[in-house]
């Protein structure tokens, strides 16, 4: 069992012998070598301002081996939640000078009344997550609520919004597309 703190000098030792294992270890999960490299020396930062809290219960290697693995997952789990912010962003309305002002800010309104209407809890949550782009862990652990409950409220604010705020905007399309093929092709009334 090792004893922390470790000295600068066994530091650099630590960092020097377990980088380039840790990295291949983080590219083996998130598939970018330059990711790979932040991952493990973020690691490596957060280990050295933190090593005087921790007591490492076995050698460094399986510490830092799973340290490593945790933090390239969290990465690709936030990869996931910002391309479902993306996914959500794409499906505004495009900006159309022209035609799409008015449409796009009362998509903006229909969006930020939704936000409002949420429970407070679930808005804090989604808002910290959406537009402060905070991680899971860091959510949690500011609220004081377990990680489950931070994606449990993710979600739940991804369902609300997208029948909240996305549902009319699908059925105003719908409306004007009915319109559209009316003008287009009128019904001729019968006489039944």
């Amino acid at each position: 069992m090792q004893e922390t703190p470790f000295s600068l000098e066994q530091f650099e030792l630590l960092f020097k012998e377990h980088f380039k294992p840790l990295a291949l270890l983080a590219y083996s999960v998130v598939k970018d070598k330059d990711v790979a490299k932040d991952i493990v020396q973020e690691f490596f930062v957060k280990f050295w301002e933190t090593q005087h809290t921790l007591q490492l219960r076995g050698p460094f290697e399986g510490y830092a081996a799973r340290a490593v693995k945790n933090r390239s997952l969290n990465y690709i789990a936030r990869q996931e939640v910002q391309d479902k912010h993306r996914q959500l962003f794409a499906a505004m309305p495009p900006d159309d000078q022209d035609t799409g002002h008015a449409d796009r800010e009362q998509f903006y309104q229909r969006l930020s009344h939704a936000i409002d209407c949420m429970p407070e809890q679930r808005r804090r949550v989604f808002l910290m997550s959406a537009a402060d782009n905070k991680k899971y862990a860091d959510i949690a652990r500011e609220l004081n609520i377990s990680i489950n409950t931070v994606k449990f409220h993710i979600k739940a604010a991804y369902v609300f919004l997208r029948n909240e705020a996305f549902m009319p905007l699908w059925i105003s399309i719908l409306l004007n597309m009915l319109y559209f093929f009316e003008k287009k092709f009128p019904v001729v009334p019968t006489l039944f």
